[in-house]
């Protein structure tokens, strides 16, 4: 009983960590939102060439979601974008490359334990050519489980078949990160987590992959300080002895 109470924790519900909804930059895209204490950066690449955020000029925001959550998250108070006629709302792999990939390092620079909940998107397929397996990796970490926490099958992604219709209307996919062995991060560690695509035929013109609304959900846990834990384990056997009693 002394020792529960002791090492007892009080948590948060789960927040948006970090979270991208518009895109920057086709290899760097800026990290548009992020918790306190949290600093994050992303990195971007296919296999050949680069992603885009201008595959389409007459219909610039072709491809980005509209929902306003990020996969079924809904953030927690910090909702995702819902714009959808402005190129840099969507992120696209274009004419269907064989494979793509975005990569989030997040550094959590609080003073309290940061337990990852799961990561979240929105994706759809143009075309069925695009790149529509994923995998979510933890490339690197100061103590985070490293590996793959989860491949999906071949082709998972719906695909369009060249419609307009649903073209922001994506697949919510949430990965929980929860049951690795480690997903917490303590002040000062990194997280470096990749979502890849594969299984693009690497040809046909129009065959394109839209991502939209990445995320990183989590709470933050706080431990008591030195002397609280002292004052709930005196408490503890205080209760214990008048209980014998």
């Amino acid at each position: 009983m002394v020792s529960a109470m002791a090492g007892s924790l009080s948590a948060s519900g789960a927040i948006l960590v970090a979270g991208i909804d518009t895109w920057s930059s086709t290899t760097a895209p800026a990290v548009t939102n992020t918790a306190a204490g949290i600093t994050a950066t992303a990195t971007a690449s296919t296999s050949s060439g680069a992603w885009s955020i201008t595959d389409n000029v007459t219909d610039p925001g072709r491809g980005s979601s509209e929902d306003g959550t990020w996969g079924t998250f809904d953030g927690s108070g910090t909702a995702a974008s819902t714009v959808t006629n402005l190129g840099v709302e969507n992120f696209t792999v274009t004419n269907g490359r064989p494979s793509a990939e975005v990569t989030l390092t997040i550094v959590n620079g609080g003073t309290d334990d940061l337990n990852l909940a799961a990561f979240h998107l929105d994706v759809v397929a143009f075309r069925p050519n695009a790149p529509r397996t994923y995998a979510l990796n933890v490339l690197a970490g100061s103590d985070i489980t490293v590996g793959n926490v989860f491949t999906s099958p071949t082709t998972a992604i719906t695909h369009l078949g060249g419609g307009l219709s649903g073209h922001d209307q994506h697949d919510d996919i949430d990965l929980d990160l929860s049951a690795l062995a480690d997903s917490t991060l303590s002040p000062g560690e990194t997280a470096i987590l990749q979502i890849a695509f594969s299984d693009g035929t690497g040809s046909g013109g129009g065959h394109h992959l839209f991502l939209d609304n990445v995320a990183v959900s989590g709470d933050f846990v706080t431990v008591p300080e030195p002397s609280s834990a002292i004052l709930l384990s005196l408490s503890g056997l205080a209760l214990l002895g008048r209980r014998r009693r």
